[in-house]
C-alpha cells in the first residue's frame, strides 16, 4: 500500500531498489522497507536533528494547541521517548510555560489527554481573567486625541514654558488710570493725541473711520 503512494524520483528508485532489498520469493516486511527508504531519504544525521528538535521544544510564544501540535509532530521522529505513556505526558507538561506548568504539576496528572486538555482550560481562564481585569492586551489609548497632556508616571505631564524671544515677559489688559481703557502694555493714546478707538492720529474715537 505504501510503494503505490511514492511518485516521481521516489518510484522510480523504489523500482531499481526492490529486487535488491526483496529478492524473489522474499516475502516484503515492513522493517526492511522503512530501514532502506530512510536510508535513502532521511539519513541519521537528519533523524538526529530532529530528535534534538524535540528535546529543545518548549511552548514560548505558542498556544496550548500549537505547542500541542508541534510536540506531536517532533515526536514520531523520537519515538523511543515517548513509549511510556508517563515518559510522554511528562515530556509535554515540563515543556509548557512556568505559569501553566506549575497549576499541572500540583494536581499531578499522569495521562497525556489529561493534562493537554487541563492545559486548554487553565489557558482559556488565564485569558479570561486577563481580558476582564484589563492587565493584558489592554490598547494603549493616545492622550492627544482626548485633549488631554500626556501622564508621566502618577502626575500630569506639564509641557516646559517657552521662551518668548523678542516679545515682553508680561502682557496686561488692566484699565489704564489715565483714559480708562484697556490698551495692554502699549503707550496711553491720549498722551499724543491719538484715536482712542484705532489708535490713529487726526482723528477722535467719537468719528473714528474705523469702528
Amino acid at each position: 500500500m505504501v510503494v503505490y503512494q511514492l511518485q516521481g524520483n521516489a518510484n522510480d528508485w523504489w523500482k531499481a531498489t526492490r529486487g535488491r532489498v526483496f529478492p524473489t520469493d522474499t516475502a516484503q516486511n515492513w522493517t526492511a522497507f522503512t530501514e532502506t527508504f530512510n536510508g535513502k531519504y532521511f539519513s541519521e544525521n537528519a533523524q538526529e536533528q530532529k530528535m534534538a528538535e524535540f528535546l529543545r521544544l518548549r511552548q514560548g510564544q505558542m498556544t496550548v494547541d500549537q505547542y500541542e501540535a508541534e510536540f506531536a509532530r517532533l515526536s514520531k521522529f523520537s519515538s523511543k521517548m515517548v513509549e511510556d505513556p508517563l515518559d510522554k505526558a511528562r515530556r509535554f507538561r515540563d515543556g509548557l510555560k512556568p505559569d501553566l506548568r506549575s497549576q499541572l504539576i500540583l494536581l499531578n496528572m499522569r495521562d497525556y489527554n489529561e493534562i493537554y486538555e487541563r492545559a486548554q482550560a487553565v489557558e482559556r481562564d488565564m485569558i479570561e481573567r486577563a481580558a476582564t481585569s484589563g492587565s493584558w492586551y489592554a490598547p494603549v489609548r493616545d492622550n492627544h486625541h482626548f485633549g488631554k497632556k500626556p501622564m508621566v508616571g502618577n502626575r500630569r505631564f506639564v509641557s516646559p514654558i517657552r521662551k518668548n524671544i523678542g516679545k515682553p515677559a508680561h502682557y496686561s489688559n488692566a484699565v489704564c488710570r489715565r483714559c480708562g481703557g484697556r490698551h495692554g502694555n502699549g503707550p496711553c493714546p491720549s498722551r499724543d493725541g491719538a484715536c482712542f478707538g484705532c489708535g490713529g492720529r487726526g482723528h477722535q474715537v467719537r468719528n473714528c473711520p474705523n469702528r
